[in-house]
């Protein structure tokens, strides 16, 4: 019988068999800054407009090649608590404002490892967070003064494009301008009356084949599906939209239905399809021209529909049919019923066509007023394609938040360089020990424009000598400059390189609130995976547990 051997006294005594205690700074800081360093390292060679790709095979396998760091943390698995935290506030940035995921973990981190010197330097942890949080403060208070322009009106495409050129630019560089000026066309047409904005009422349909210049927009929607019936075109159509199969309802469960003879099986199909054929009938009666169903169509119903001559439409989605009641007007109906007069859209015109090799179903609402507006995507590859959706889906949220706020800061790493000189002036002054804090702050926003310059191939140290000079000498507009030769710098404000004055103080805020969080970690305990028994593996040691957090 084996000995009992006790846990040693304390808080590991307390936890249940399994869990993993860490402690102490070396444990519950300072070796999982170093996991926050190492995804830092990963995401900042995507970063900015000539930043690399990553391909990203996902647990199904299936393989993603982007640069776009909130679809590349979606889909890592992250086992580092810290990091997991990090990653967390990223797609907390891509959710509210669709851009800047990137820049939150590149400040988070380099705040991280700034801190981890002033810490083993012997600086209180409190000191650092407290200087972060003043840095913080005083950087939120001087963005506004960086403003360079401000959009006059949201439904100009021409200034909203060239506000949007930079975030649109960012995931697709050299088909800014024509994508800027999609963008901003589409969203004009997608802004209500009333001056709000929701990128829910843009659609994206991804079309193989072509060139990106070969994109468009249309006023409607447009759906990669075929039409069910023989009708293939309706003009001035009424449209009847239904959540349900085209057919007659089925029970849930399954039933017997017993004859006695020939006679009494022909009248029970029989009263079926009477059944069937009326309710089509009702439809088309009520005035409906195209019927678009979430469901099976039934093939004795479609041949109903053929002969009163409606168009039949499938949609799998339920986000798509919400979209196109948006689109049309429409009420979505739960069961084949007549529609009321007031639950059926309208549509200029509906056709099936041929775009490439692709088959598409268009609703088409040229010259009327319509809420949902289409963003046809062209493109070789599916991997460009991908790309374009991500470019066009920044230049949507650019464009909500600019909606919120109006201010624009000049790009290319001016508005992080021009608030790393004044906190570096503001930190020399002040006399507490939060100084240090503040000054390191300063150096931090200092990585975002050098890792744009080491991205595009520049000589890091020139290229930031020759930008932080102009700065001093009141330069507040100079950015790196990107894809060109000649000088390493820029006017980026000349040049139409704009970044949302919303999304650059959101992205400060969360990057410095996930760094103070971090650092006031004083204990991390990682409990056992839930599960059953491990399965039997290559590895000699598949059944025991690791010392130390991956």
């Amino acid at each position: 019988m084996a000995a009992h051997v006790p846990l040693p006294p304390g808080l590991p005594q307390l936890l249940k068999a399994g869990t993993r205690y860490f402690s102490g700074l070396q444990e519950s800081l300072f070796s999982h800054i170093t996991a926050c360093r190492a995804l830092a390292l990963c995401l900042r060679t995507s970063y900015g407009p000539l930043g690399r790709s990553k391909l990203v095979i996902t647990h199904l396998g299936k393989p993603l090649y982007t640069a776009h760091a909130g679809t590349i943390l979606r889909e890592l698995e992250l086992e580092n608590p810290v990091a997991r935290m990090l990653g967390a506030a990223s797609q907390a940035q891509e959710k509210e404002t669709g851009d800047g995921a990137n820049a939150v973990v590149l400040l988070a981190a380099a705040l991280l490892d700034s801190a981890e010197k002033l810490v083993r330097a012997g600086l209180p942890v409190a000191a650092v967070r407290g200087g972060y949080e003043v840095a913080c403060k005083e950087a939120v208070r001087l963005l506004p003064g960086l403003a360079c322009h401000t959009l006059a009106d949201l439904r100009d495409p021409e200034g909203v494009a060239w506000a949007l050129r930079a975030a649109v630019g960012s995931k697709l560089f050299g088909y800014q301008d024509f994508l800027a000026g999609l963008v901003a066309r589409c969203c004009v047409a997608a802004l209500s009356p009333e001056g709000a904005f929701e990128p829910d009422n843009v659609c994206l349909c991804q079309v193989p084949g072509g060139g990106v210049t070969d994109s468009c927009l249309l006023e409607g929607m447009v759906f990669c599906t075929e039409a069910e019936s023989q009708v293939h075109q309706a003009h001035q159509a009424r449209i009847a939209v239904y959540c349900c199969p085209f057919g007659l309802a089925r029970t849930e469960t399954k039933g017997m239905v017993l004859f006695q003879g020939p006679a009494e099986m022909r009248a029970y199909s029989g009263a079926e399809e009477e059944l069937l054929g009326r309710h089509v009938r009702a439809i088309a009666e009520e005035g409906a021209g195209v019927v678009v169903v979430g469901g099976q169509v039934d093939p004795l119903a479609l041949q109903y529909a053929d002969q009163l001559g409606l168009m039949v439409v499938r949609l799998n989605s339920r986000l798509e049919l919400q979209r196109l009641c948006r689109a049309v007007g429409a009420i979505p109906l739960a069961s084949l019923v007549p529609p009321p007069s007031s639950a059926l859209g309208h549509c200029r015109r509906v056709y099936l066509t041929e775009i490439g090799s692709t088959a598409v179903v268009v609703f088409r609402q040229d010259g009327g007023s319509c809420p949902v507006a289409t963003v046809l995507l062209r493109g070789a590859t599916t991997e460009l394609l991908c790309s374009l959706e991500e470019a066009v889906m920044d230049g949507l949220n650019t464009y909500k938040a600019l909606v919120g706020d109006r201010r624009l800061l000049p790009g290319a790493g001016a508005a992080e360089m021009a608030l790393a000189v004044r906190l570096a002036t503001l930190g020399a002054y002040i006399p507490s020990l939060e100084q240090y804090a503040i000054l390191e702050f300063a150096q931090a926003l200092k990585t975002l424009p050098a890792a744009l310059a080491e991205n595009a191939g520049l000589r890091v140290n020139e290229t930031m000598a020759a930008l932080e000079a102009l700065h001093q000498l009141g330069t507040a507009t100079a950015g790196v400059r990107l894809g060109e030769g000649g000088a390493p710098t820029m006017d980026a404000a000349r040049e139409g390189v704009l970044d949302s004055l919303q999304v650059k103080e959101r992205a400060i805020r969360l990057a410095v609130h996930t760094a103070t969080t971090l650092l006031g970690v004083s204990h991390i305990l990682v409990a056992k995976k839930s599960g059953g028994p491990k399965v039997r593996a290559e590895n000699p040691n598949w059944d025991l547990e690791p010392d130390a957090l991956e």
